[in-house]
């Protein structure tokens, strides 16, 4: 079981690691988003060669996540790995740079993609490990984590795009590259170099429970999945259903984004008091329903103030579910806190790479509002879970 919150102020290693973990964010979000418009204008090829990329590069990075994790469990040290994460990104943008091409993208810079994607779980993991060695309040800690993917993901890509429209591509990653020597001076100066999980034993002093076994666990990561599948679904179908079937003007995705991120941010920072009124299962739940009519109502948004309301629904119940999802995974961790932790992080990679295709099929012989309308199945799924299946998992 988790311990209960304590009351220590923050530490200062602890302050480290957000900054480090924010930086981290901030290299990947600032070229994520920008590659489809990368491989689309620059390097020529069709839209549909964007769906290669991103399923190449999506599925190393389960794989990779499932190994860090499993490393850090069996007492690797953790600065190595985030140092790999780190590398593997400077050479991604290195060879971006130095050789333009399609093939050594998917080649060489996908694969170092996936390595640099898996330091947000190594971090998350990290954090967890920190703040149980250091008495911190975790919950509280946890929301941390996530306001920290959050901003990075909230202020990185409208950085890189509006670089890109000031000068070049290759601007982009320039900047990237930047960035990333950045990252690694601060992994240098803030991250303990021995640093390493415990092993052979957990909050309640029992041998770890193999993966396999642990049923509560699965059944935790497919809560995950389901809201993972409803947000990657909603957030991929938004966009053209705002411009080309509700009739909004073309700037309307950017309030959307920018009023859903500000208020996920803020539903983050308040997601422990909300754990501590509700308790996980019940604040998930508490997300799943404020999904349910996010949903509803974002589907029929013909005019702005409906379409602010809506995100804000969107950003409450997304922001809840990633700072509280996270605690959860973990509490049924069973001696393997970090291979729950990558099992967290990829339910929500896993939910991109089904959900993309299911919404671009859905838009594809129906409607984009279609495949909003659909995401309500997968919050009504993730509801169904918490409540059928809730006391096995508690």
């Amino acid at each position: 079981m988790r311990k209960m919150p304590s009351k220590r102020a923050m530490t200062g290693q602890a302050k480290a690691a957000l900054l480090l973990l924010l930086t981290g964010v901030i290299c990947n979000a600032a070229v994520i988003p920008y590659m489809s418009v990368y491989i689309v204008e620059t390097l020529g090829k069709d839209p549909w060669i964007i769906s290669v990329y991103a399923t190449i590069t999506l599925t190393l990075t389960l794989i990779v996540n499932r190994q860090y994790g499993e490393w850090i469990d069996a007492g690797s040290a953790i600065a190595p790995l985030v140092l790999a994460s780190i590398v593997a990104f400077g050479a991604a943008i290195a060879s971006i740079l130095l050789f333009p091409n399609f093939w050594v993208l998917v080649l060489f810079a996908s694969p170092c993609f996936a390595i640099s994607n898996a330091a947000v779980s190594t971090m998350y993991s990290f954090g967890r490990l920190l703040a149980d060695r250091e008495g911190l309040d975790i919950p509280r800690y946890n929301s941390y984590l996530r306001a920290m993917t959050s901003l990075g993901w909230m202020l990185a890509p409208a950085a890189s795009f509006y670089i890109a429209s000031i000068s070049t591509a290759w601007a982009v990653f320039w900047l990237a590259l930047g960035l990333c020597v950045l990252w690694a001076i601060l992994w240098t100066i803030t991250m303990p170099k021995s640093f390493t999980a415990e092993t052979g034993t957990d909050d309640d002093n029992t041998a770890p429970l193999p993966a396999s076994r642990n049923k509560a666990l699965w059944l935790a990561a497919a809560v995950c999945l389901a809201f993972a599948l409803a947000h990657s679904m909603s957030m991929s179908a938004l966009p053209l259903f705002y411009i080309q079937e509700a009739g909004l003007p073309k700037y309307a995705p950017g309030i959307s984004l920018s009023v859903k991120t500000f208020v996920e941010i803020t539903a983050i920072l308040l997601a422990p008091w909300i754990m501590q009124k509700l308790g996980a299962r019940d604040a998930l739940r508490l997300a799943a329903l404020l999904a349910i009519a996010a949903f509803f109502i974002l589907a029929g948004v013909t005019t702005i103030p409906q379409l602010i309301f809506g995100a804000a629904l969107e950003g409450l119940y997304y922001g809840i579910f990633a700072a509280v999802g996270l605690t959860y995974m973990q509490d049924f961790a069973k001696g393997r806190m970090a291979r729950a932790t990558s099992l967290y992080m990829n339910s929500l990679f896993m939910g991109g790479l089904i959900a993309s295709p299911l919404m671009g099929l859905t838009a594809q012989f129906f409607s984009f509002g279609l495949a909003v309308q659909l995401s309500t199945i997968w919050a009504v799924l993730a509801f169904g879970l918490l409540t059928f299946l809730g006391r096995k998992v508690t």
